[in-house]
């Protein structure tokens, strides 16, 4: 991530509510812990990229989606979307069908 690019994780319930929104920067294991003691069932990465006009998919965006779905299975979460915010425009894993 660059200093003008931000990821968050906000975490929803079974029915895809809101439940928290956390700072994706920080310590897995803090992070972990936050999700299950909010008994999140369902996941979306947000990430905003101040200094980029187009919200394309790049290789390392891929490569924490698949990482995070395949890491959040044992504790029966589900990622629910990847966003990418940049400028007034975003991109959405789930509607490109990467999801």
């Amino acid at each position: 991530m660059t200093a003008t690019e931000t990821m968050h994780l906000l975490a929803l319930d079974e029915h895809w509510r809101p439940l928290g929104r956390l700072d994706g920067g920080g310590e897995w294991r803090d992070i972990v812990s936050h999700l299950l003691h909010l008994d999140s069932q369902w996941l979306v990465i947000e990430q905003r990229r101040a200094d980029d006009p187009f919200p394309t998919p790049r290789w390392g965006d891929i490569h924490l989606s698949r990482t995070l779905s395949r890491r959040l299975r044992p504790m029966e979460m589900k990622l629910a979307d990847h966003v990418i915010h940049a400028g007034q425009r975003r991109f959405s894993f789930r509607e490109a069908g990467l999801l």
